[in-house]
């Protein structure tokens, strides 16, 4: 090869590997960074990432049902708290207990929680908190661990699953769940069942006539499990949520929701699971829909909102489109249901997102990365929004570059204020913000 030639092959390599080393960046009304600290390990030598000015327009109209994307803009939620880098680098589960935001991560199979105080909301035109850089890291286990209620999962580095409950002082009565091996790499799911008992879902992988296939299996508490995804199925990942009994069903239940990945097609099953002489029950699987062609490392997410829940599945609606497609989970789950969408400027693989219920009951707060815009290398952004039963998006705007983020969490405190978790292997960052 000539040296003309070698130098046009390495030019090429490094133009399309120009994001490689890029790591989330906060948002643009971001406050300035206070000075790093001296840290305890190599990693915590480098400053934290300079704010991005966003120069996007603001949006004025909100996505609605099949409608196409518009800019995300500069966010409606004004910044009341970081963004800050946080002391663990990796995913973690979020949750509210009175004032205090506690973040837990996987430590080796064990949960390990950081908390943060939750503070009044400022008022209007006060800049937001950002506190001190810590001055240690930790690295954690991916996956990460998932809630239950009072009780916590986590998988191990053997694929052995452990259960703590979640006290005052932190995670406490460790138990491991009898027989379960969850394949590498793959998520668990889980969810209370009523106030004393929860559920968690793991991937195993068999061989079947149709080659290996990981399948879903279920246990209560810290039972021996049983087969979750039907018979003829498979499971490639899975979100449990809670439903509470009502007058026209008593019992609570849990519900899982799982994706069949397959080379054609990703059909989305639901599975009802309720205790029956302190038993677990499991109602017929129920196929909601049928997606298309899926994209490598297709996931979801799932909300309740009101009477019915919804999954979120970033996915191609066709050829040409993608977006967030929305299925509804009704009480029972129904077969065949229409899906909705929101659709991105362009694709992207993968598609992190986050959702969860907010607390008045009617929608879902949305974090969800896309393109900016649809040009080819358009950055990628993180927008956050709110979506409310019927399944109509409506974009809050962006609140970050995310070039390489591969967790994102979001939460409501009990003040109404939307806490946001997001980054990946090398950083996390951690923000507050408020809708009024």
């Amino acid at each position: 090869m000539s040296r003309r030639h070698l130098f046009l092959a390495l030019s090429m390599i490094l133009a399309s590997c120009k994001d490689c080393d890029e790591t989330p960046k906060p948002g643009a009304d971001a406050a300035p960074a206070p000075p790093p600290r001296a840290s305890a390990d190599a990693d915590a030598d480098a400053a934290p990432p300079a704010p991005v000015v966003d120069a996007a327009p603001p949006s004025d109209a909100a996505a609605s049902v099949d409608e196409p994307f518009g800019e995300a803009g500069a966010s409606a939620c004004r910044l009341v708290w970081g963004p800050a880098e946080q002391p663990f680098r990796g995913p973690a589960a979020l949750d509210v207990a009175g004032h205090e935001l506690r973040m837990i991560v996987n430590d080796g199979g064990r949960p390990r929680a950081f908390s943060v105080a939750i503070p009044p909301v400022p008022p209007k035109n006060t800049p937001p908190f950002v506190p001190p850089r810590p001055t240690a890291f930790v690295g954690v286990r991916w996956p990460g661990c998932e809630l239950a209620g009072k009780f916590v999962y986590c998988p191990t580095t053997g694929g052995e699953i452990t259960r703590a409950t979640l006290g005052p002082n932190g995670p406490t009565d460790v138990k491991t769940v009898t027989g379960a091996k969850a394949a590498a790499s793959t998520r668990l799911a889980a969810a209370p069942l009523g106030a004393d008992h929860s559920v968690v879902a793991w991937l195993e992988k068999h061989k079947t006539t149709e080659g290996d296939m990981l399948q879903a299996f279920v246990s209560l508490d810290d039972r021996v499990g049983q087969r979750l995804s039907d018979e003829g199925a498979g499971a490639t990942t899975m979100r449990f949520f809670a439903r509470k009994g009502t007058k026209a069903r008593p019992a609570d239940q849990a519900v899982a929701v799982y994706l069949d990945t397959r080379t054609a097609m990703v059909p989305i099953h639901a599975r009802t699971m309720t205790l029956k002489e302190s038993e677990l029950s499991l109602a017929p699987d129920v196929v909601l829909s049928v997606g298309g062609v899926p994209e490598r490392g297709v996931d979801l997410e799932v909300a309740p909102i009101g009477e019915r829940a919804l999954a979120f599945i970033p996915m191609p609606r066709d050829t040409l489109e993608f977006g967030m497609a929305m299925v509804a989970v009704d009480d029972p789950p129904k077969e065949n249901v229409p899906t909705k969408w929101s659709l991105y400027p362009n694709g992207l693989d993968p598609a992190p997102m986050g959702a969860a219920p907010s607390r008045d009951g009617k929608t879902a707060w949305i974090v969800r990365m896309r393109p900016r815009e649809k040009a080819v290398g358009s950055p990628k952004i993180l927008e956050l929004g709110k979506v409310d039963a019927d399944g109509a998006f409506a974009s809050l705007g962006e609140i970050a570059v995310a070039a390489h983020v591969t967790d994102v969490l979001v939460i409501e405190d009990t003040l109404g204020a939307v806490w946001i978790l997001y980054g990946d292997s090398t950083i996390t960052w951690l923000e507050r913000r408020a809708c009024d």
